[in-house]
């Protein structure tokens, strides 16, 4: 009996890519195709056999966090791998939140995408080569789909590496010279080579050497990441422990320590990009916060808002507004002509008032330490 093929809908607002994605899937899968958030209702509405759907992020109007929405509300069994042009660790953190099965960033790797397409209904081991697949996106792959894997790892020098994971919890990591979060550090850093992906066997499902969660161990490489770019060496050998103690090394970060002792019933601040949805700079008096996922919701609500006023009518920009909630109020001032927003959380009950001239006043030391510009 001939196995029936799966159906498959491609959202992009661009009918080029959309087109593409059909042509390179069409071998495995029946394709739909949608350029709108409203055409992709329309076809999910009417193709209840559809099991998957690709969808770009950023589209005019409603984007792909409105079509995830949707999907989970009305049809939950439905999985999504999202894709986009402008990735950031906190937006990935964030697709991960509202259960998104992968997401990838273009220019899009189209046989890794037909590999992870065909990984998602068959759920076997695979291979591949490292330049066809970025290999955090697999890994991110494999935790969205809550797969218990072995993932084995060799560069283009021969170095070999290994990661447990099973779900979003990473079990072990290995290479020939670190165990841990440093050898995990290291992998992700290697260029070329590949890896194969193995379902873990019964007797290695109970192997526990690490504590962490995938996703911590991708926001944390990405930190290092960045920091190595603004410190060079210096800052890529600094550990976890030094900057979760208090080492305070970037400029914005002191000014931020500064603004903490004037603001009354001051809970958090930071700076964060709108547009990459990825901080620069973030405190706060609460361990629990975790600046990478909140950075990710202000981008969600500064583009709501942006959404909102060009409502009605153009050329309107955002200086600042401010959300009150039972508990506490939540500041937005953006940088003049930048995708920059300065974001403050103090308790409820602060003088509104007094609160608004420090940001005011922290303004240009903000832009002076650290030029602001897009």
């Amino acid at each position: 009996m001939r196995k029936k093929r799966p159906k498959i809908l491609i959202v992009d607002d661009e009918e080029a890519m959309v087109f593409s994605i059909r042509d390179y899937l069409s071998s495995y899968a029946d394709c739909l195709g949608a350029t709108s958030f409203e055409e992709a209702i329309s076809i999910l509405e009417k193709e209840k056999e559809i099991s998957l759907v690709i969808s770009d992020i950023r589209m005019p109007g409603r984007d792909g966090f409105d079509l995830l929405d949707w999907i989970k509300e009305k049809r939950p069994k439905l999985r999504l791998i999202m894709i986009t042009g402008y990735g950031s660790p906190s937006v990935r953190a964030l697709a991960k939140q509202k259960g998104v099965l992968a997401y990838l960033e273009k220019p899009l790797d189209l046989d890794g995408l037909f590999r992870l397409v065909k990984e998602f209904f068959e759920h076997k081991g695979f291979s591949v080569s490292i330049k066809d697949m970025d290999f955090t996106d697999l890994l991110q792959f494999l935790s969205f789909a809550g797969r218990a894997v072995k993932v084995q790892v060799t560069n283009t020098l021969g170095e070999e590496g290994e990661i447990g994971l099973e779900g979003d919890d990473v079990l072990w990591v290995r290479t020939g010279s670190k165990v841990g979060e440093e050898a995990f550090f290291e992998i992700v850093s290697w260029e070329g080579g590949g890896f194969e992906v193995r379902p873990l066997r019964e007797e290695e499902l109970g192997r526990r050497e690490l504590k962490a969660s995938l996703s911590y161990l991708l926001l944390e490489g990405a930190r290092r990441k960045d920091e190595y770019s603004l410190h060079g060496d210096q800052g890529q050998t600094k550990t976890t422990e030094e900057t979760e103690h208090g080492e305070v090394d970037h400029p914005l970060k002191l000014i931020l320590e500064e603004l903490k002792k004037e603001v009354p019933g001051f809970i958090a601040a930071g700076i964060v990009d709108v547009d990459e949805g990825m901080p620069i700079v973030a405190i706060s008096t609460d361990p629990r916060f975790d600046a990478h996922i909140a950075a990710a919701y202000y981008t969600e609500v500064a583009k709501v808002n942006e959404k909102a006023l060009d409502a009605l009518g153009e050329g309107c920009k955002i200086e600042e507004f401010l959300l009150t909630s039972d508990k506490f109020y939540l500041f937005f001032k953006n940088f003049p002509d930048t995708s920059f927003y300065f974001i403050l959380t103090v308790a409820k009950g602060a003088n509104l008032g007094i609160v608004k001239m420090i940001m005011r006043k922290y303004e240009d030391k903000f832009i002076n330490a650290f030029p602001l510009k897009k």
